[in-house]
């Protein structure tokens, strides 16, 4: 299964409708902080988790079964960024 994290932001968006283009949805799971903008791939068939760089506990659910994980970074800059993808 591929993982594709930050689903719902403008680059994961399209990194996931690009991916439904070439692999099965069932073969797609996307790791989203609110999963309910995400819908619109549970109804294609994506696996839709919750997943936040700030939980790390919901990162190791929102990846399980990986055999890739293309992390697509939060939208912020500096130490922002960085205090969002360190895990607590």
């Amino acid at each position: 299964m591929i993982i594709v994290t930050g689903a719902t932001g403008q680059l994961g968006r399209q990194i996931v409708e690009r991916l439904l283009t070439r692999v099965p949805a069932a073969r797609i799971g996307v790791s989203v902080r609110d999963p309910q903008k995400a819908q619109t791939f549970a109804d294609q068939g994506v696996r839709v988790r919750h997943g936040s760089f700030t939980d790390a506990d919901s990162l190791a659910h929102a990846f399980e079964g990986a055999t890739q994980v293309l992390i697509v970074s939060v939208d912020k800059m500096g130490e922002e960024a960085v205090r969002q993808h360190r895990p607590r």
